[in-house]
Order: structure tokens, then C-alpha cells, then sequence
């Protein structure tokens, strides 16, 4: 009753915003004069002509087209700019809602006839349905990684192990290029801190996506878009940084263009140094008297240098001007050694010692990911509709081998070693199919299929030492042997209009999935398969200074293999871990209702938010016997948060700009387990601030500050995090070298504190990393690109 009447309340709350009042509206698209490709993220702004001032702004979409609505009739200035590329300004009478046709944009030079706006990107565009981030304006990317940049996405959050979350969720989906890609599977968190953060183009949140996009990932997406040049000729650029601790990365881009054929490669080397301390402080408790039954304390250091090399390439060939192929791949490899010291002490429940001992490990480990896509878009003669076959084969492999040794102090001192090593291979196989047709100048239609093969096999094999011949042996109690096999056939079909100032959107994916679990080592084969129906609603209301938004959608989180593999990971002989191949998929309802703001210093976009999940994730600690757990996955019965969010940017001057972003959510876990209480509730806050300042013309200072207040689990919860960033950027000869510093962490204050609580345990935990890094470097921009002679705005005034 409670979801029903928000449900109402943001739907009287829409209703009533359709009394404001009306006005024109003008449209247009925005497109490279050189080969008429559309320019998606180019600002298009109206300024009165006297005095000038900005009336309205509008953001192209991947078409190039752009929107302004509730505008009165007169007499406006209209400015096109976009990075790199510039369009003269034009003053034009509006009398009529206008369709001002194609506007051209070529390179920007000092000599066009007709004034020149050029502009660098905003580092944050915000829309009520999405959020895009450009990385080329945030200096940490000179020198970070793709998951240091996450840090400073609103509504992103980034914890000290490099994992994940959107609006509190670690259940999201994250895309590359729009795709799904298996690097961001199982070791997304590893591999998001070895992607350089400057070979990113921007990034996108989009916490409710339509029926077009995959359905996984409770919390919404992730796009991640790589740089790929478009301007003609042979430009590129070449970037080097020098870290403290023996950390460098340098990569080089290359780019040709010319007539038919684009072509594009990256090159990236990264070395990093990666070390981790923390603690671990435990009271063992009787689960039926409560009473003291021990203690555990445990002190680790840890220490890896992962060395990887990312290649990417790719090529497009325009065979016609209606049909255009292309296909792009990549190639990732990371090599670590890590070396782990752990100090462990067992205590009576009388705080007397009863075992003292250091475990130590030694692995070198290295992991593998390739992809390749070839691609087949046909456009048609009618202007916006299209054909796009796309498919997509890459695959996976870790290769992980653990040697431990246990040196015993009391109350006999002896050493005895175990090893074990993890091979795991993955193969994913992606077609899609996706076709849109407009319809008139305000409908569209958008139909499609997609198809994803997933092939894993996860190999555990450990050794123990044989207490009758004392040597090293294959332990065949602890070896296992999982397989997974999962398909999902997926059609949707989206429905968009605009009439006026009101427009909608109706979606609807239908899904089925095929899941085969092979428990190898027990010879038991687990099957299941279900269809399920994705429903998608966006609608939105345009006023005269914002708009409004109210969307839903349904989303689905699949276990991965990890999740459903019974089979523990014996890494650690009294911290073991396992998936339950009885897992099923988590559901979510989420609706969200927004207003967007705008004036010529500030964008205001607050949002409010409701998340229904239900056969919910979540890691629950179980124990083995008096000093060993088991922590494994189980379905929740539901969670629900509630929240709100509010994201500010502004630019007071010309030399700032500053972005702000708030979340604030109330989550209430319900569960019914001996282990775990059947209710939790809490309140949470996340907050993001970033500011840039022009010192000079060519010199800029930059810093970000991320708070995250405490969160829950279901057996604990986690202590506030704080952490800020700063960089300073040196541009020099004509803007083509870039000299670039930055330090994170500032203050060293990145650290994780948390809470475990059970009816047979009591746990308090610190993790923290060498996280404030130092790096020096540059950015070295070359090339020569084509251009053509001026020519004149075409402007198409029929409607």
C-alpha cells in the first residue's frame, strides 16, 4: 500500500506540472561538416540579442539532435560549440515552432569570416535521465585509473578494494561502448584500476534505462565510452606519468581518417604499487548462551605490483552513404606477484594464548582478456532510420597460483605449507540486432533482439601435506571442479513520442534464460530456466525554465559463476568462501521522479527515488567449527530504499566551475534467519564535490572531496569514508604539451572500518591502502587534420 500510494503521489505531482504554460520550440541537428556524421554532446544555446544573455541550452543526442522548448517568439542568437569543432553564430527570428535543419561544424580556426565560438566540454552534463561525465576535463585522468575517475561520478562510489556502487548498489551493470563486456564481470574491480583513465571519451550513469538496454544490474548502468578520434587526417597524442613507489604508465593513441576509412589504436603500459594493512579482532561467542567462548586477533600486510598492457584498435569503413562496417578489438594482459604476511593469535575465552602462528603467501598470478566486434549499420534514405547488426566474441582466463607456508609458534613450533591454484576461463559470445524507425517528426519506434552465450570453468585444485609421508599431495576433498553454461535470448520493442512539451517513452523486454550448473567433482548437473518481462516507463514535461521526469523500470541481478559454485575457495583455511548453486535471481521495481533546472550559472537537477528488491543478494557468515567461517550468498526476502538525490553544477565565472553531488537514502533490509536479525534499517549519505579554477590562461587547479557516510549489511554495517584528491594542469606550446601533478589522497584518511554481528561472532575489521599516490607527467598532443572551406548553415524552416 505504501509502494502504491508514492506511486500516486509522484503521478499527482507530474499531473500538476501540465498547467504550466506553453510556448515555441525549436529543433535542429548538429553534424561534422566534413562527412555529415552527427555530433552527439555538442551544446547548442539561445541568448537574446540585447542584452545578450542565455535564454536556453540543449545537449545534441547520438543523432546530433537537439530540443528547445517553451521559448517565446523573437529575435535570438544561436551558438553551437563543441570541443575541437566550431560553428559561426547566426541570428534568427523566431515566430514559429522551427526546425532549423542541419547546422555544420568544422575544425576551429581564427580566420572564419562570421565570429567563432569554441568551448571546452563541461566536466559534468546532467539530464534528469542520465549523467555524463567527460574525463578530458578532470586532471586526475592524466595520470589514474579508470576507477580512481569513477570516484568522482556522482552517484558512483568506489570503496577501498575497487569495487563498485551506484546510489548505494553494488548490483549495476557497467558497459563498454554501450556493450556488455566480460572485463567487467568477476574481476571488474581489478580491472577498472588497470584501464588508463585517458583513454576514457566520458562517462554515463543511467539508473533507468529502457527496454533496449539488458535489464541486468539492480541499480542501473555504467557506460563506459573509449576515446576514438573522428577528425580527418593523422592526429594522436602521447602520455607519460611517474609515480612515487616505483609507479609509471605511458600510453600512445593514433588516429587516421581520411576519405572512407577511419582507423584508431591505443597502446598503454601501467605499473602500479599496491599495498594493503589492516586488522582483524574477533570474539567468539556460544549462539545459545551468548556467553565469551574466545578470541582471535589477526594483523596482514599485503603487497602486489601489477604490471598490464592494454591494446585496443579498430577501423570503420563507410562503403556507401547509407551502409557503414567496422570492427575493433582489445587485448588486456596483467602479470602480479603478491606477497601476503598474516599474524594470527588465538585466545581462551580467559584472553590466555592458545595458538600463535604467521601465514604467509607467495603468488604469482596473471590474467588474460580479448575481445573483437565487427559491426554492419545500414541507414536508410528516411532521416533517423537504421539497421545495426552487431557481434561480439571475447573471452577471459586467470591463471592464480597460491603458495602458503604456516609457521607456528606456540604452542609447538613447526612450518607446514599448502598450496592451491585457481584456473577459470570464460567465453562469451554477443549478437544483437537493433532497428529504429521514426516515425512522423515526434514518434519513433526502436525493435530488437539480443543473444548472450556464456561458457566458465572454474578449476580449484589444492595440496596438504600427507601426515604419513610428510610430502605435499593433491587434497581431493578440498580439488573442485565447476562449470557453468548459460544462455539468455532476449526481444524488446520501445515506443517514444513528443507532443509539445510532453513526451513518453514505453518499453518492453521479454527474456529467456537457459542456466546449467556442472558440479564436476560431485558429477551432479544443476538446470534451470525461466522467461521474464521487463516493462519500461519514461515520461517527461517540458516547463519553461526545467523539465520534469517520471520513469520506471523493472531490473534483474543474475548470480555469475562465482555466486553458484558450492565448491569453497580454501585460500584461507579459517575464512572460506562459497557460492549456493541454489541461488536465484534478484528482482528490482524502481521508480524515480525528477526536475531539472537551468539558468546561465547553475544546473539543478534533484531527483527522488523508490527501490523495491526482492530474492535480494547478500553474503551471509556461517560457522564451521571454533575458529573456521563459511561465508556464502543468499536470496533476502525483499529491501527497500528510498532516497533523494541532488546534483548541482555551476559555473559563477568564467575561471570556476564547480559540481556537487548529494544522495541521501533510507534502506530496510528484511531477512528471517537464526543467523541474521529479521529487520535492518538505516539511514545513509554520500557526497561529491569537485571544483576547477583557471589560475592563469593556461594553468588550471582542480580537487574533489568524497564522504560516505556509515551503511549496513545484514550481519553489521560499515563505518563513514573520506578521501580528497587535488591536480594541477600546465598547458604549454600552443596547447599541444600538457604538464600535469596530482596527489590522492591528500590526507591519507582512506580507510574501512566495519562491524560484524552474530549470535556466534562478534567482529571488528580495518582495511586500509597506500592510497595517497603522487604522479608527475605529460600529455602530448600531435597531428595534422583535413579540413574543407567555410560554407554557409542550412536552415530548413518547414515543420
Amino acid at each position: 500500500m505504501k509502494k502504491i500510494s508514492l506511486f500516486i503521489l509522484l503521478i499527482t505531482s507530474y499531473t500538476l506540472a501540465l498547467s504550466q504554460s506553453r510556448g515555441i520550440g525549436v529543433t535542429g541537428t548538429v553534424a561534422d561538416k566534413k562527412n555529415a556524421q552527427p555530433i552527439e554532446y555538442a551544446t547548442v544555446q539561445l541568448f537574446s540579442k540585447s542584452p545578450r544573455s542565455l535564454i536556453k541550452t540543449a545537449i545534441t543526442n547520438k543523432r546530433g539532435k537537439f530540443a528547445i522548448d517553451s521559448i517565446a517568439t523573437g529575435t535570438y542568437i544561436v551558438s553551437v560549440n563543441y570541443m575541437g569543432l566550431a560553428a559561426p553564430e547566426k541570428e534568427y527570428n523566431f515566430t514559429s515552432t522551427t526546425n532549423m535543419g542541419t547546422i555544420e561544424m568544422e575544425l576551429a580556426t581564427n580566420t572564419l569570416s562570421d565570429v567563432t565560438v569554441t568551448a571546452k566540454k563541461n566536466m559534468l552534463n546532467t539530464s534528469i535521465d542520465r549523467k555524463v561525465y567527460n574525463t578530458s576535463q578532470d586532471i586526475m585522468a592524466q595520470s589514474g585509473s579508470a576507477s580512481d575517475i569513477l570516484r568522482n561520478v556522482p552517484s558512483v562510489e568506489v570503496d577501498i578494494e575497487g569495487n563498485i556502487s551506484l546510489r548505494g548498489s553494488g548490483e549495476l551493470m557497467i558497459l563498454i561502448n554501450g556493450r556488455p563486456s566480460p572485463l567487467m564481470g568477476k574481476n571488474r574491480a581489478e580491472v577498472l584500476q588497470q584501464i588508463p583513465a585517458n583513454t576514457i571519451e566520458r562517462i554515463e550513469v543511467i539508473t533507468n534505462p529502457s527496454a533496449k538496454f539488458r535489464p541486468d544490474g539492480t541499480a542501473g548502468m555504467i557506460n563506459i565510452v573509449m576515446k576514438k578520434n573522428v577528425k580527418g587526417g593523422i592526429n594522436g597524442n602521447v602520455t607519460g606519468n611517474l609515480g612515487n613507489k616505483e609507479r609509471a604508465n605511458a600510453s600512445v593513441t593514433i588516429n587516421y581518417k581520411a576519405g572512407k576509412l577511419n582507423t584508431f589504436a591505443t597502446y598503454s603500459i601501467r605499473q602500479e604499487e599496491r599495498n594493503r594493512f589492516g586488522n582483524i579482532n574477533r570474539q567468539f561467542t556460544d549462539s545459545i548462551t551468548a556467553a565469551n567462548t574466545g578470541f582471535y586477533t589477526e594483523t596482514y600486510r599485503s603487497k602486489g605490483r601489477p604490471l598490464s598492457h592494454l591494446l585496443r584498435g579498430g577501423l570503420d569503413y563507410t562503403v556507401d552513404k547509407l551502409n557503414t562496417v567496422g570492427v575493433s578489438g582489445s587485448y588486456l594482459t596483467t602479470r602480479l606477484i603478491r606477497r601476503d604476511l598474516y599474524e594470527r593469535t588465538f585466545f581462551d575465552k580467559n584472553n590466555q594464548v592458545t595458538q600463535r602462528l604467521d601465514r604467509t603467501r607467495f603468488a604469482p598470478a596473471v590474467e588474460y582478456e580479448k575481445d573483437i566486434t565487427a559491426y554492419w549499420q545500414h541507414n536508410y534514405d528516411k532521416e533517423g532510420k537504421e539497421l545495426r547488426a552487431e557481434f561480439t566474441v571475447s573471452s577471459q582466463s586467470e591463471d592464480e597460483k597460491n603458495y602458503y607456508s604456516n609457521q607456528y609458534f606456540f604452542p609447538f613450533a613447526s612450518i607446514v605449507p599448502d598450496n592451491n591454484w585457481v584456473n577459470q576461463i570464460e567465453h562469451n559470445q554477443q549478437a544483437t540486432l537493433d532497428y529504429v524507425n521514426p516515425i512522423g517528426d515526434d514518434a519513433k519506434m526502436e525493435l530488437g533482439y539480443a543473444s548472450s552465450f556464456i561458457q566458465q570453468d572454474i578449476d580449484f585444485y589444492t595440496e596438504n601435506v600427507n601426515a604419513s609421508t610428510g610430502k605435499l599431495e593433491k587434497n581431493p576433498f578440498t580439488s573442485n571442479r565447476f562449470k557453468l553454461n548459460q544462455q539468455v535470448h532476449a526481444l524488446y520493442a520501445t515506443y517514444s513520442k513528443t507532443s509539445n512539451q510532453f513526451s513518453y517513452s514505453l518499453g518492453l523486454r521479454t527474456e529467456q534464460s537457459f542456466i546449467e550448473s556442472n558440479l564436476v567433482t560431485r558429477d551432479s548437473i544443476i538446470k534451470n530456466q525461466y522467461v521474464n518481462l521487463f516493462p519500461t516507463i519514461h515520461l517527461s514535461y517540458k516547463l519553461t525554465k526545467g523539465e520534469l521526469q517520471l520513469n520506471y523500470s523493472k531490473r534483474v541481478n543474475r548470480p555469475e559463476g562465482d555466486d553458484l559454485n558450492p565448491f569453497p575457495e580454501y585460500l584461507d583455511p579459517i575464512n572460506l568462501r562459497s557460492g549456493n548453486p541454489l541461488l536465484k535471481p534478484e528482482y528490482i521495481h524502481s521508480v524515480e521522479f525528477g526536475y531539472q533546472w537551468k539558468n546561465n550559472v547553475f544546473t539543478v537537477v534533484p531527483s527522488i527515488y523508490y527501490r523495491y528488491k526482492y530474492n535480494g543478494f547478500t553474503s551471509i557468515t556461517q560457522k564451521i567449527n571454533d575458529t573456521a567461517f563459511l561465508t556464502t550468498r543468499q536470496n533476502l526476502s525483499n529491501d527497500q530504499s528510498a532516497g533523494f538525490e541532488l546534483v548541482v553544477s555551476a559555473k559563477p565565472t568564467k575561471t570556476i566551475t564547480a559540481n556537487l553531488s548529494s544522495n541521501i537514502f533510507y534502506n530496510t533490509i528484511n531477512f528471517g534467519t537464526t543467523t541474521a536479525p529479521d529487520k535492518k534499517s538505516i539511514l545513509t549519505m554520500s557526497t561529491n564535490f569537485n571544483a576547477s579554477a583557471s589560475i592563469t590562461k593556461n594553468t588550471m587547479f582542480q580537487f574533489t572531496c568524497i564522504y560516505r557516510s556509515a551503511r549496513q549489511s545484514v550481519q553489521g554495517f560499515f563505518e563513514p569514508t573520506f578521501v580528497m584528491n587535488m591536480g594541477l594542469k600546465q598547458e604549454m606550446l600552443n596547447n599541444k604539451l600538457s604538464v600535469v601533478a596530482t596527489l590522492s589522497d591528500v590526507f591519507s584518511t582512506l580507510k574501512q572500518r566495519s562491524e560484524l554481528n552474530s549470535k556466534f561472532l562478534i567482529q571488528n575489521q580495518v582495511n586500509s591502502r597506500d592510497a595517497q599516490v603522487f604522479y608527475i607527467g605529460f600529455n602530448y598532443r600531435f597531428g595534422k587534420t583535413i579540413k574543407k572551406a567555410d560554407e554557409k548553415m542550412q536552415f530548413d524552416n518547414s515543420l
